[in-house]
């Protein structure tokens, strides 16, 4: 196995070519029902596989769910295992912001009441928490005892959870919790990243982070603790940035300024998809194709979703188009 970026990115350069292209998610969002949207995806070339395997004629919305989950983590497995070495451990780091969403999951739902079934339905199996230790976390009963779980499965981000759901105990903030999950995923990423492109890719998504963080907490007093460090702010640009001035930076004022939350979370992924696509043109030889590549999967997965779920309800197809972007 390789330990750089050729032969990984000749491979993944395939992968791409059976992403959906505009006419097949065209053809996904005109379909007449739910059952000619599966129809749809079981005969394209990338999906066909898991669609066949787990939709049948009377599949539902966890069907398609568990057909795309598979279909993604296969995907991701993929991908890991075309690497050795340095650039294995890059790979892994790409794929552990799954990790970092999934943790972010396990500790709203724990904290909000939300039942075993219920959580372990919202996480997404793209990243490299072994399957059983994200069951056992989510069907915790409290936090600390979701970290032990972590802990036992000796993930990177166990620390950074426990230190989070001692932060919450705390003060009964779930800011804290995951603000503390950033920290551990930033550290822990930055920590085992080489090449020049992907931690580039870093400091944007670490800017971008910290933007959210500092919008979630307009108005309120500014807690220095809540700031993700290995960005290009430094501590006092995050406080100016919390008050407003984001030195000139379009993309971060577009996050402070967007009028919602929502609005925001637009801006922002909007940031990371330009960021992806300028290091796979500007790096070739490096990360940044396998960075744009896993972008556009998560994103081609995120899209059927939506589009799945709005065949299932009987949404107008303008009112989908306009939702997934198309």
């Amino acid at each position: 196995m390789p330990d750089d970026y050729s032969y990984i990115n000749t491979r993944v350069r395939i992968m791409r070519t059976k992403l959906l292209d505009g006419r097949a998610l065209e053809s996904a969002l005109v379909s007449g029902s739910y059952q000619e949207f599966l129809r749809v995806l079981a005969e394209t070339e990338g999906l066909g596989a898991n669609m066949r395997e787990t939709t049948g004629e009377n599949a539902g919305l966890p069907e398609l769910d568990r057909a795309l989950s598979q279909n993604l983590f296969a995907t991701t497995q993929k991908v890991l295992g075309f690497a050795d070495g340095d650039a294995k451990k890059e790979i892994q780091a790409l794929l552990m912001k799954w990790d970092l969403v999934n943790l972010k999951t396990i500790a709203r739902g724990i904290t909000s009441g939300r039942g075993a079934d219920t959580i372990a339905a919202s996480l997404i199996p793209g990243g490299s928490i072994k399957p059983s230790v994200l069951q056992t976390a989510a069907g915790s009963s409290d936090l600390q005892s979701a970290a032990a779980a972590l802990a036992m499965g000796g993930h990177p981000l166990a620390a950074a959870f426990r230190n989070g759901a001692t932060a919450y105990a705390a003060n009964n903030r779930l800011m804290d919790l995951e603000v503390a999950l950033d920290q551990g995923y930033y550290h822990h990423a930055l920590s085992v990243a080489r090449e020049t492109s992907l931690r580039r890719y870093l400091t944007r998504e670490i800017d971008v982070t910290n933007a959210l963080i500092a919008r979630s907490a307009k108005g309120q007093p500014l807690d220095p603790n809540l700031f993700v460090a290995g960005g290009s702010y430094d501590a006092g640009g995050y406080s100016r940035m919390a008050a407003g001035d984001a030195a000139g930076n379009a993309d971060i004022t577009a996050i402070l300024d967007a009028p919602t939350l929502e609005d925001a979370e637009v801006a922002a992924r909007a940031s990371l998809d330009r960021a992806a696509r300028s290091n796979a043109a500007s790096d070739p030889e490096g990360v940044g194709i396998i960075l744009d590549f896993l972008r556009r999967k998560e994103i081609e997965i995120a899209k059927l979703r939506l589009i799945g779920r709005g065949k299932f309800y009987d949404l107008p197809t303008e009112q989908l188009r306009k939702e997934v972007g198309a």
